[in-house]
């Protein structure tokens, strides 16, 4: 009976190994081939209090909320990347900055490169050669960040150094492995290291 039983268990296992492998496998499996796309268009986060955008409520993309200098909400995009609207070709003195879903990264890509809808970023809208609306991206876009050094850094830890202090380290919030623990020089927690970062010279 205990044989049976322990048959039993290693079967469902396996079956559960399986179901996880495959799970794994097909999560935004893309193939790499290129795609022919001409252009992107990505809305995100533009101007500052400081530095204001030059648009309008008619022009700005759907998705994203535009405000004045103090904060206050002016209004939501109302047009579609995928079917711009034709808009008066003004700077509404109100608008400084928009907050979108997408906060980094270039508003127009192009040329694409080597891209296809799968491997294009979420919140993106990709163009043919004809200027034709494709597709929408299909890929979390990692996160890009830069390579400074950051002072305030005393020491970190990781799990794959079981948790020994690490001393004398060049590292930052955004650079710092998943489950890394930047810490200050009076040993209080910075920050933790974040899944999907690429590292960029930018």
């Amino acid at each position: 009976m205990a044989l049976y039983k322990v048959s039993f268990l290693a079967h469902l296992l396996v079956l559960g190994m399986f179901i996880l492998v495959s799970t794994v496998e097909h999560v935004n499996a893309c193939t790499k081939e290129c795609g022919n796309l001409g252009y992107g268009i990505c809305p995100g986060s533009e101007g500052s209090p400081e530095n204001p955008i030059c648009t309008n409520c008619c022009s700005g993309f759907k998705g994203c909320n535009y405000y004045s200098a103090n904060g206050t909400f002016i209004c939501k995009g109302k047009s579609d990347p995928k079917n711009p609207n034709t808009c008066p070709l003004y700077c509404d003195p109100q608008i400084a900055y928009s907050k979108c879903p997408r906060s980094e990264g270039k508003t127009i890509i192009y040329p694409t490169g080597c891209t296809t809808c799968c491997t294009g970023y979420k919140g993106c809208y990709y163009f043919g050669q004809d200027g034709e609306f494709v597709c929408e991206g299909e890929s979390i876009e990692p996160k890009g960040c830069t390579q400074e050094c950051d002072p305030r850094v005393s020491y970190m830890t990781c799990p794959s150094s079981g948790l020994a202090k690490l001393n004398q380290v060049c590292v930052n919030c955004c650079t710092a492995g998943e489950g890394c623990k930047l810490y200050d020089h009076d040993g209080s927690l910075l920050c933790t290291g974040e899944p999907q970062s690429i590292t960029s010279t930018a």
